[in-house]
This record gives C-alpha cells, structure tokens and sequence, in this order.
C-alpha cells in the first residue's frame, strides 16, 4: 500500500487488499473496522465520506494499523475494544478477547437468574469482565446481586478493572484475584466459567490464537484441567438449587458431562448448542427438571 490513495474510499480499498494478500480471514471488515477507528465514524459516518481525501497523519495511523493486523495482530487488540453482548469491552494483550458463542452463556445465565432474584454469582475466570459486567448491566438493578469476578491473572484483573470503572458498574461487582473458586467462601447460586479448554496442538495449530494470552487458551493434554479442578471445588460452594455453567470445545462434550456427572450424581446436565450448532456450553442444574 502506498500514499497515492488519498481518498477515504482508495485507502479502504487499499487497506482490503494488502490483508487479502496477508491472508487475513475478513480482510474488508478488518480493514474497515481500523479506518473506522482512526477516522473515529460509525459505519454510516464512513461510507457518507468515502470520495473525501484522508489526513496523512490518519493515513500513516492506518498503515500502521494495517501492517500489524497483516502480522497477525487481533483487531479487537488493535482498536482495544470489543462488543460483547452490546456493550463496549476493552481490551489488550492480558485478556482473552470475547468471543460471540459466550454471549449465548450469557443469555442463558439471564434468563436462569430471572426466576432468582438476588442470587450470587461468581464469574471464574473473568478476562476481561465480559462475562460478569454484562450481567451486572443487564440484570434489573436490584442491590441484592452478588457477582463476583475471579481471575488468576493481574493483568486480566487490571483489564476488568477498567472496564467496570467505564461501565459505571464498580458497586455492581466485586473482582477477585485468585484460583479458579479458591477465594469463595460463602454458598453461590451460579457459577459461570469460561476457562481455557483447548489442547496445546489446537493451540499451536491456529496462528490467530498466537497474540493472545496462553493463560487464557491451554486447558492442559486434554483441555480439561481446570474445568475438572473447577468441578472438583464446585459441591463446596454450590447451594442447593443452583446451577453451573461451562464453556467447552465442541469435541469435549462426552468427557465434560462424565466429569460434571461425577461430581453431581444427582444434577440434571444439558448442553447448549452455539449459533454453528456445535456443543458449547454444559449446563448442570442441582435441581429436578421441570
């Protein structure tokens, strides 16, 4: 890409084509996603403004931006954001970007929590805070919720941090820095997880995973370490009557309910599907089904 596109139009133009080159999944919705951040527009901002020419200040921020996404820097942490259930996350190199398919435990976690007002809740580990922070914003503000953060990382903390402050939901949730459920003492009613869950050689074997925090990726051989130390902790603190929620790999799903089987013989378990159809999210309720 050179300097001779100088209008809105030519550098967007220019910026799809080198990530096409680089071989970047999305190359036109990366490329406008930093134009767009440069210029500081919304979509329709952009495309109202696509014959006028460019900065050169914000031409050279955008070749930047475009030669360390073609490197193979995330856009979210190129932009240092990320929508998540609506809502604008920060985010940065500590923290595991959101991803879509946990918007759907979310979505689920709001609509158990509707029947049980004023239930606590523990979020482990939180990243960035999405999980909690939406469920802090979008549950009805009733003083009596208890969530609760926890993260093993400082950096990720630090990140979550800074988001609760920007979301104006510091008296809303309580961060924790610790193991997995090593800091709860008190009886929850949900506990929700997003822990690391893939192998090494999925690792290893998808370069768009390489800007982000191994903490956050390698759930050990099988993927599965922490979740079975999770579940292991998890009848300590569980009340009677409440639920757990964890994200897992599509291929993990039979092994995942064993273990969530050995620890709660008596639990109904289900899987949640994400939008491809594939096996994301079990569910075990310590309660009948209804």
């Amino acid at each position: 890409m050179d300097h001779q596109h100088t209008t809105i139009a030519g550098v967007l133009r220019a910026g799809k084509n080198r990530l096409s080159g680089a071989g970047a999944e999305s190359p036109g919705l990366d490329a406008e996603v930093l134009l767009r951040h440069v210029l500081n527009h919304d979509r329709a901002g952009l495309f109202a403004r696509l014959a006028d020419p460019i900065e050169p200040a914000a031409l050279d921020e955008y070749l930047a931006l475009i030669e360390e996404r073609a490197g193979g820097a995330p856009v979210a942490y190129l932009t240092g954001e990320r929508e998540f259930m609506g809502l604008p996350f920060m985010v940065g190199p500590g923290a595991l970007i959101p991803r879509p398919e946990t918007e759907i435990l979310v979505e689920w976690a709001l609509t158990w929590l509707g029947r049980r007002p004023g239930a606590a809740i523990v979020d482990v580990g939180t990243g960035s805070g999405a999980i909690a922070l939406s469920l802090a914003a979008l549950l009805p503000p009733d003083p009596k919720w208890r969530i609760t953060a926890v993260d093993l990382s400082a950096a990720a903390l630090a990140i979550a941090a800074q988001n609760c402050a920007r979301l104006g939901l510091d008296h809303r949730v309580t961060l924790v820095q610790g193991s997995l459920l090593a800091p709860i003492r008190d009886p929850v009613d949900l506990v929700l997880a997003n822990l690391p869950y893939l192998r090494p050689a999925q690792i290893a074997a998808n370069p768009r995973l390489a800007a982000e925090p191994r903490l956050a990726l390698d759930g050990g051989p099988d993927g599965l370490d922490l979740i079975r130390l999770l579940l292991r902790d998890a009848p300590r603190i569980v009340a009677p009557g409440g639920a757990i929620a964890l994200e897992i790999d599509p291929g993990q799903r039979h092994t995942a309910g064993e273990l969530a089987r050995d620890a709660f013989p008596e639990a109904s378990i289900d899987v949640l599907p994400d939008l491809a159809g594939l096996d994301r999210h079990v569910v075990i309720a310590l309660e009948p089904r209804s």
